[in-house]
């Protein structure tokens, strides 16, 4: 759930991304909301936020390496 980029948004993003050459994968995180990967915040949720992380280290390491 985010009112920032509510699924038409993304679904046009991805449609613009892929059309566009990029090499990229929009991951839906179910029954969370903006902000759910930072500990302090009440929408927090922690076996999301881990998945998310894990995720985003293992793109840093595939394109940075």
């Amino acid at each position: 759930t985010d009112s920032y980029a509510p699924p038409e948004v993304i679904a046009e993003f991805d449609v613009a991304a892929h059309a566009a050459g990029a090499n990229c994968r929009v991951e839906w995180y179910p029954g969370t909301e903006h902000g759910f990967v930072f500990p302090g915040r009440p929408q927090y949720d922690k076996p999301a936020a881990e998945r998310h992380w894990l995720r985003l280290h293992d793109l840093f390491r595939n394109a940075l390496q």
